[in-house]
């Protein structure tokens, strides 16, 4: 079942339920107090008032009630109205123009309470049921009153004649409302499923292939937070996509020139072309490179997977940090001093000790600086620094949470990183140049990724700075030994 038919459904269950509401009070009300029955009783009470009047003066004459009641029979005969006289201290029936009632007492549970000097109710009397209203005293020192009483059947509240009356205006009603609603849960609907329904479209032109889908943020809130994470999620796939096949130009261009390496030198080897001890040597040599190369390619790959798949698993050790920073600093000092580059270190003395896997942290710190160095030119300055931080720093510096730790810095005088590509750059294949243009050491851009991989799984958070000409530096956060207590 669609929504919109589960919409108008709503409705049309909701206008049953509000007249099915009204009908079940109509009828509770009448029930309670019929119209009929309002009616007779005023009547009564009109009568029995006339009659309590035109008594009056032969009462105060005291003629006997049984005289009375004879003058009052034809009263009766004209009205349909049988009429009692009440003694008024003891309720007995004086005289009935009935003749049968006379002696009986109807209020053998006690009388009702006038009100404004009436008395209105039923009794029940010769297998029949009886509305009465008496006239009101004219005198106080009257002692028998004038009843005035009528048979009545009590029927069903569907019989009132006002309900009889309200049922075709209420059919009425019922058709216009629903009718109405129905117009208006049309146009609702619409306008709620047909943010929904653009979101179905794209979502399916994205699963035949066409990444370029958007749709259109409109109709109430949610369905714009909707439409907004939609497109999100459709530039995210986009973007995965290109690096994709930003990845496998990489991929393809990074094996076809070690393997087109290693295939022209062992042909020639093979077929006799290379005899020389020593070009044979330098032959072999570049088939080893190469080789190399090809597996260093393969291994990143193969540990990225490893690490998102956690297959990998940190080691929770103590681990000194700076010892591990003087380790890897020490390591490729050389390579900096070859290069032209100044390896500078601002470490802080009192560093905590980090909880994790001491390996894998000299991998992040290893990765960070060559990287640094690879990317700055002769000349330049490459600078190390780690500090610990208070919960109040973590929390001005943007940390996610506000307990402190150590914060690590690479900063490099390098060309620096087009704001386009800084927001990227961790992201798995992705490299700031191109697949054809990329630097000497034939980078897959995978290094990063696994940086931040194991960063996370320490806890940690890694973000980047860039001013391009002037540098870039890679700040990595991680939780010390007494956060993670």
């Amino acid at each position: 079942m669609s929504l919109r038919t589960r919409l108008l459904l709503s409705y049309a269950l909701v206008i049953l339920v509000c007249v099915a509401i009204i009908f079940v009070a109509l009828l509770f009300l009448l029930r309670e107090a019929p119209t009929q029955k309002r009616l007779v009783t005023g009547r009564l009470s009109l009568e029995a008032g006339v009659i309590q009047r035109l008594t009056h003066t032969a009462l105060q004459n005291n003629v006997p009630p049984a005289q009375l009641i004879r003058r009052l029979a034809n009263l009766d005969n004209r009205t349909d109205t049988r009429i009692l006289l009440i003694n008024v201290q003891s309720g007995e029936v004086l005289g009935d123009t009935g003749e049968t009632l006379t002696g009986h007492n109807l209020f053998k549970a006690g009388r009702p309470v006038r009100f404004n000097n009436t008395l209105n109710g039923e009794f029940d009397a010769e297998g029949e049921h009886w509305l009465y209203s008496t006239g009101p005293l004219l005198n106080r020192r009257d002692q028998i009153e004038v009843v005035a009483a009528v048979s009545y059947e009590i029927t069903s509240p569907l019989r009132d004649p006002i309900f009889r009356e309200l049922m075709q205006p209420l059919g009425i009603a019922l058709v216009i409302a629903s009718a109405v609603s129905i117009a208006l849960a049309t146009l609702v609907t619409r306008s709620v499923t047909r943010p929904l329904q653009h979101v179905a479209q794209a979502a399916q032109k994205i699963t035949a292939g066409d990444y370029s889908q958007t749709v259109p943020v409109e109709g109430p809130s949610e369905f714009k937070e909707v439409a907004l994470n939609f497109n999100q999620m459709s530039q995210k796939v986009r973007d995965t996509q290109q690096s994709q096949r930003d990845f496998l130009a990489n991929v393809t261009h990074e094996l076809k020139t070690p393997l087109t390496s290693i295939q022209g030198f062992a042909q020639a080897i093979q077929d006799g072309a290379v005899r020389e001890p020593e070009a044979v040597r330098k032959s072999a040599a570049i088939i080893h490179d190469e080789a190399t190369r090809m597996n260093r390619l393969v291994m990143e790959l193969l540990e990225l997977a490893r690490i998102e798949s956690g297959q990998i698993v940190m080691r929770r050790e103590a681990v000194k940090l700076d010892l591990v920073l003087h380790s890897v600093i020490e390591r490729l000092a050389l390579r900096a001093q070859t290069s032209g580059v100044e390896l500078q270190t601002e470490i802080a003395a009192d560093l905590p000790a980090l909880v994790g896997d001491g390996d894998r942290l000299a991998q992040i710190l290893s990765n960070l600086i060559d990287n640094a160095l690879k990317h700055t030119p002769s000349g330049g300055k490459v600078v190390v620094a780690a500090r610990s931080l208070s919960g109040s720093a973590a929390v001005k510096r943007g940390m996610l949470r506000a307990i402190g730790g150590v914060e690590i810095s690479v900063a490099d005088t390098g060309p620096g990183i087009p704001a386009e590509d800084l927001s990227r750059i961790f992201e798995r294949f992705y490299q700031v140049e191109k697949s054809r243009a990329r630097s000497k050491e034939g980078s897959l851009g995978l290094g990063l990724a696994i940086v931040k991989e194991i960063v996370a799984a320490h806890g940690g958070t890694i973000h980047a700075e860039s001013i391009v000409g002037l540098g870039t530096k890679f700040v990595v956060w991680l939780p010390s030994e007494r956060t993670k207590a």
